[in-house]
């Protein structure tokens, strides 16, 4: 073929690619409007027990690593935010690698109210259509766990979500709104359609856009194993669960990252691109966030700088013996 004859081809198939881009457009996606409750109470890094001193190294590190808000929450209290440029607590956020561990959580909702009697059940009881399929044999710890090499991913989450679809009756944007999001007091979202309508219509493995405070809240939860302003969410002990590696080898818990090397052994944390983090230790009561973009590759990233400097920045001294606080869990300072 000459010359002129591909690039006639390669026109053609442009064209071919406009025509089916222009007449099946992706579906709108969902936006689920809800009354935010008040933010979360303010208080000083040294009424919650932290060296303000500590914190501000932990802002130098990210201000030079094109960060654009560095929240620090403890015992319920914001104690320390940075916002550089227009962003603030309320500013919306595509946070797409924290949206799968909201399926997890929400099994854990159907789990409370006794919808899902356990996760050692196969995907075929939930969707009967699978029963005859590699997927219907697949249980959901199984899914939640993410250890099957052969499983997709996202393709694991949104099985996880069709499933707690099937035994709410609802669809899974109602479910975040009604069983997490309202309960936090959290507010508005959007969530991608995967298809216009149906189960699974809405994607359960990333691309949900929220505020960012609210994914504060959400560390909240986690990291009170389901407590949320004593409001117990999620059964304590599946929320325990979501934490620890799912096995020996394993760096992850219920679509979240654990058993990484940190200043505090029990440091679970989100990750999605850009470096954007939250991260969580339950026994400190502590949640950091950090939204940006990805740092230059002159300034480098440390995983563990920022939250290894405000886990530090905790005053333990002022942690009294017989609290319930396990010397162990935290490395030399």
């Amino acid at each position: 073929m000459n010359k002129l004859g591909f690039l006639a081809v390669g026109a053609f198939a442009l064209l071919l690619l406009a025509v089916y881009w222009f007449s099946d457009p992706m579906p709108e996606p969902v936006v689920v409007t809800l009354q935010a409750g008040p933010s979360p109470p303010r208080v000083p890094p040294s009424e919650a027990g932290m060296d303000s001193a500590a914190i501000q190294n932990a802002v130098a590190y990210a201000a030079d690593r094109n960060t654009r808000a560095l929240v620090v929450a403890r015992n319920g209290h914001v104690v320390f935010e940075k916002y550089w440029g227009d962003t603030t607590f309320e500013t919306p956020v595509e946070l797409s690698g924290f949206t799968p561990v909201l399926a997890a959580l929400s099994v854990g909702s159907a789990m409370n109210d006794r919808l899902i009697p356990g996760i050692d059940q196969s995907m075929s009881n939930f969707v009967p259509g699978f029963a005859d399929t590699p997927s219907g044999k697949k249980t959901l710890r199984e899914l939640l766990a993410k250890d099957d090499p052969e499983m997709d991913g996202a393709w694991g989450v949104n099985l996880v979500v069709e499933a707690v679809e099937r035994v709410t009756k609802q669809s899974y944007d109602t479910v975040v709104a009604e069983r997490l999001w309202k309960l936090l007091e959290a507010g508005s979202f959007t969530m991608e359609r995967r298809s216009a309508e149906g189960p699974g219509a809405v994607r359960g493995s990333c691309c949900m856009t929220a505020r960012l405070g609210d994914w504060v809240r959400v560390g909240e939860l986690i990291g009170r194993h389901g407590v949320y302003e004593g409001n117990e969410l999620i059964p304590p002990e599946f929320a325990a669960q979501m934490l620890k590696p799912t096995s020996k080898d394993s760096k992850h818990g219920f679509f979240i990252h654990a058993g990484g090397e940190f200043a505090a052994h029990d440091l679970v944390w989100l990750e999605s691109d850009g470096r954007q983090r939250l991260w969580i230790v339950p026994s400190l009561a502590l949640v950091i966030l950090r939204v940006g973009d990805e740092p230059s590759n002159e300034k480098g990233w440390d995983e563990a700088m920022i939250p290894d400097t405000i886990v530090r920045a905790v005053a333990v001294q002022d942690v009294k013996a017989g609290e319930g606080v396990d010397p162990k869990l935290f490395a030399p300072h």
